[in-house]
């Protein structure tokens, strides 16, 4: 076998050294995008970071001033509590008293009517002014006509102590309250009959009612 000159061994080495470095150039580039890839996203997560550190600091500064608005607030309402709520105590008694005044010399009943969210419910109330009345919604005609014999049977306990008072001092005086824009015509004319049918059953002038239309429009 005949030998290779030195000459075309050094041609060979020296087109392999340009493969190897146009390699390592080809390498070195691609990682050079790729360090340069990676840097961009480190950059926009490092930005998204610092925004969000700062709209952290803005909620908890807007927290801590909602806070502090809330605690002076809070201040405020134990200082004035006490003295509104005397102030509300005081007005009770007085009203209080005044019914048990008025209680000594006549018997008031108050009658209500009332139609509610969007005249989906009607509202009966009765009951003596110096006591806590009895408020019954209604759903319908029978559901009304229940409570209005409900009524009737709180009236008549009033008549029996009109009638029975042989010394005739017992005054049962009723104020039925109503809103025309806002009650049906059935269930006013209802309340107005059984009012009429309890003064003409007394047949005595200490029983009397009297119809107060208000508007709270």
């Amino acid at each position: 076998m005949r030998r290779r000159r030195r000459r075309d061994i050094v041609i060979e080495l020296t087109s392999l050294l340009d493969v190897i470095m146009i390699i390592i150039f080809m390498v070195m580039k691609q990682n050079s995008a790729m360090i340069v890839d990676k840097q961009n996203t480190i950059d926009a997560v490092q930005k998204e970071n610092i925004s969000q550190a700062a709209a952290l600091d803005d909620l908890n500064s807007k927290a801590d001033e909602l806070s502090n608005q809330l605690a002076e607030a809070q201040g405020k309402l134990e200082e004035g509590g006490a003295d509104e709520l005397r102030d509300k105590l005081q007005a009770a008694e007085n009203k209080l008293a005044s019914y048990e005044a008025i209680d000594d010399v006549v018997i008031v009943l108050n009658i209500g009517l009332e139609n509610k969210y969007n005249n989906t419910v009607r509202s009966l109330t009765f009951g003596k002014v110096s006591e806590e009345s009895s408020v019954i919604d209604n759903h319908n005609d029978d559901e009304f006509d229940v409570s209005l014999n409900k009524m009737r049977v709180f009236i008549g306990d009033y008549i029996g102590k009109v009638q029975a008072d042989a010394e005739n001092q017992t005054i049962v005086y009723i104020v039925f309250t109503y809103d025309p824009t806002r009650v049906y015509q059935r269930d006013y004319e209802a309340v107005g009959d059984a009012l009429k049918d309890a003064e003409t059953k007394a047949n005595n002038g200490n029983f009397r009612y009297r119809i107060n239309p208000i508007s709270v429009s």
